[in-house]
């Protein structure tokens, strides 16, 4: 009986680790499909709050989460860019623009990026992200550590006559768990941690035209997540929002915008204010080089498998591998 006991716990976790797996490609499937619709949408002139509602819309439309709100950060700006409310941003008729799309399934995240550039003189640092992210996915495999992989992004980027952004990286991916406990560097580090068979991992690379390091600009905050810690809302304005975030997201990031589907403008500022003064929200501000550097992005969510990796991001007859060549 317990040899039948210990057989039939074995199944049970290898059906649910299936059923992990399939949940990672099904929104990688979605977060791919975005990512297309978001890049035939950037043309000079395009409204950026335009773009981002209708790829957020899009997914959710799909039946699946946003796992973060869809960033579109222009030129020097590196991550975190969403449109407010109020946006009336457009895209210029130079700009180099990283699109940058999350969805999950149960918690279980697809993350994705792209830089799309409207300046033919730019074409080879889109050239240097991607090939990076293609020699970094062709090896890893279980065993292979983290730093090494940084040192394959920092030495391919810098080939193209571009740095590396030292400050950003891959990240660990694990259930409502955006950013894990393992990071894949951008840059070649002394230390690293083996990748193992099962993770999941958004291998996000950067590189830049100027220092090769960004800055928070603390006048710009567009994205928030909420904190594990008590709070006690005084207003019940405040509760409701309070309620619907930790539902909706959990430990997700979410932006004011995705507020407004839910709740009317008076409320959402509220309540992020309330919110913000008792300490259980993390803010994300928009990241940036100096104003004249130009910064690429590339990213693909992968599953370490037994010999190597599954981009859940790129399914099967996908096109997407040709924007990289």
């Amino acid at each position: 009986m317990a040899e039948e006991s210990v057989i039939e716990e074995e199944k049970k976790e290898e059906e649910e680790e299936e059923a992990k797996e399939e949940k990672y490609r099904q929104a990688g499937k979605v977060a791919h499909d975005a990512l297309v619709k978001a890049r035939d949408m950037i043309k000079p002139g395009a409204k950026l709050l335009d773009i981002c509602e209708k790829i957020e819309d899009f997914i959710l439309q799909q039946g699946f989460g946003i796992s973060f709100p869809f960033n579109i950060s222009i030129d020097n700006l590196a991550a975190h860019y969403t449109s407010p409310p109020d946006d009336e941003g457009t895209i210029g008729e130079k700009a180099i623009v990283k699109i940058d799309v999350g969805a999950h399934k149960d918690g279980y995240v697809a993350d994705t990026a792209y830089t799309v550039t409207l300046d033919e003189t730019l074409t080879p640092i889109v050239e240097a992200v991607n090939q990076a992210l293609k020699h970094s996915i062709e090896t890893i495999k279980p065993g292979v550590k983290t730093n090494e992989i940084g040192r394959i992004i920092e030495e391919t980027i810098k080939t193209y006559g571009y740095r590396p952004i030292r400050d950003l990286s891959g990240h660990l991916i694990d259930q409502y768990d955006l950013h894990g406990s393992k990071i894949i560097p951008n840059i070649t580090l002394p230390h690293g941690k083996a990748f193992e068979e099962g993770e999941a991992y958004g291998l996000d690379i950067f590189a830049t035209t100027g220092a090769g390091t960004v800055h928070e600009d603390h006048n710009k905050c567009f994205i928030f997540s909420l904190l594990p810690i008590r709070v006690r809302a005084r207003s019940k304005a405040t509760r409701k929002v309070l309620a619907y975030i930790a539902r909706e997201y959990k430990q997700l990031p979410f932006s004011e915008r995705a507020l407004r589907r839910e709740f009317n403008a008076a409320e959402s500022k509220f309540a992020l204010r309330e919110l913000q003064s008792q300490g259980a929200l993390r803010r994300y501000h928009v990241l940036s080089e100096a104003k004249d550097a130009m910064i690429a992005q590339s990213e693909h969510t992968i599953l370490i498998t037994a010999d190597g990796v599954e981009v859940t991001t790129l399914p099967n007859g996908s096109s997407l591998w040709d924007f990289f060549e």
